[in-house]
């Protein structure tokens, strides 16, 4: 059962951040549920950002942690993982914000913004890990992608292939 397990991935810089946004976005979900909150559209917000990205993390660190991304190359992992922080960044940064505006002063949903915060931070560090990761991967020389997008479709649909040839 042992060889079908990767756990290097756990122990590496994105891997850790994962697992710190996980428990800090399930501090954040944990804080929220257990009190009143005034403007559910703010909390109902909150709360399903922080537990849908908290899924996803789960998700995306089972696919790599059974070496998925070993077995699946025609998809690049490193974009993937650049896509999902970026967004969970966008949803998490701003259901902390809103749940800031609308905490009225309680300590509990004080602390739950604080953490989705803290959680938009990390997820800063893990894209700018990510996107050094993705530019290191690039190849060099005549033959370069058209942009990033060309470069993401290539991997998605492993048959087309948007190069062209710089002199």
């Amino acid at each position: 059962m042992m060889g079908i397990l990767s756990l290097d991935y756990l122990l590496s810089k994105q891997g850790i951040l994962k697992i710190a946004q996980l428990v800090i976005l399930l501090v954040a979900f944990a804080c929220v549920r257990s009190t009143w909150y005034n403007s559910f559209y703010a909390y109902g917000f909150y709360e399903g950002v922080t537990l849908g990205y908290s899924v996803t993390i789960i998700l995306y660190v089972f696919l790599t942690v059974f070496g998925l991304p070993k077995r699946a190359s025609f998809v690049n992992w490193l974009i993937v993982e650049l896509v999902l922080d970026t967004l969970g960044f966008i949803f998490i940064s701003t259901g902390s914000i809103v749940a800031a505006v609308k905490s009225y002063g309680v300590p509990i949903l004080v602390g739950a913004s604080v953490c989705g915060l803290l959680a938009s931070y990390l997820l800063v560090v893990s894209m700018i890990l990510s996107f050094v990761a993705v530019h290191r991967t690039q190849p060099v020389g005549k033959l370069r992608a058209v942009c990033i997008f060309c470069s993401v479709f290539q991997h998605i649909k492993g048959l087309v292939h948007f190069q062209i040839k710089f002199s």
